[in-house]
């Protein structure tokens, strides 16, 4: 486990490094079609690890088990900072898709958090629920990014996403989020919760 949060820091101080330094303004980045790939290479890392290493999927095992409910949805709480994106793209200072189809449900499933927080505290929730709700927060992002990525590439305001610090958002915040929702989400699968 160790190793997998090594590497994933190390890919953050390298993307926030290159931001910093002017790397990802220029014509040649964006000709790569960052939007496509740079997302998903935290969750690609993440998920070839655990599907090739038994150790970490018993470690990941034990985190889940281990941790209480509570904080495993609380930490999606942070989501709520999305409202960032939505208050920038309506002065025109972030794109404006972007900022509506990704933010706007990354937000309300911050908020949903509050409430799914309380409830999973006083054992009000089932995991089944706990597991779908999970899921929700995965394909929240996950469905707008890649459906509608070809049209977000194309916006007068897309490259703010690449700037720093901003690129640590779409680049290893929010897919750290996802996998940890998709984390759950699979645990709770093994654990029987469908069954429940």
């Amino acid at each position: 486990m160790a190793f997998l949060i090594g590497v994933i820091l190390m890919w953050g101080m390298f993307i926030g490094y290159q931001s910093s330094v002017g790397r990802f303004g220029s014509e040649p980045f964006y000709n790569l079609k960052p939007g496509y790939w740079m997302p998903y290479v935290p969750v690609v890392v993440a998920l070839s690890m655990m599907l090739s290493l038994a150790p970490l999927r018993d470690g990941l095992r034990v985190l889940v088990d281990e941790t209480p409910v509570h904080w495993l949805s609380g930490i999606h709480i942070l989501r709520i900072l999305a409202l960032g994106t939505l208050l920038k793209a309506s002065n025109d200072l972030f794109p404006q898709m972007f900022a509506w189809f990704v933010g706007g449900p990354d937000l309300l499933f911050g908020v949903s958090a509050i409430i799914v927080t309380l409830l999973a505290r006083s054992g009000r929730l089932s995991d089944r629920f706990i597991l779908y709700w999970h899921l929700a927060g995965a394909l929240a992002i996950v469905l707008p990014v890649a459906g509608l990525m070809h049209l977000f590439m194309v916006e007068p305001l897309f490259a703010e996403l690449f700037m720093f610090p901003m690129v640590m958002a779409p680049a290893l915040i929010v897919p750290t989020l996802v996998l940890l929702n998709l984390l759950v989400a699979w645990r709770f699968y093994e654990q029987g919760a469908l069954n429940q």
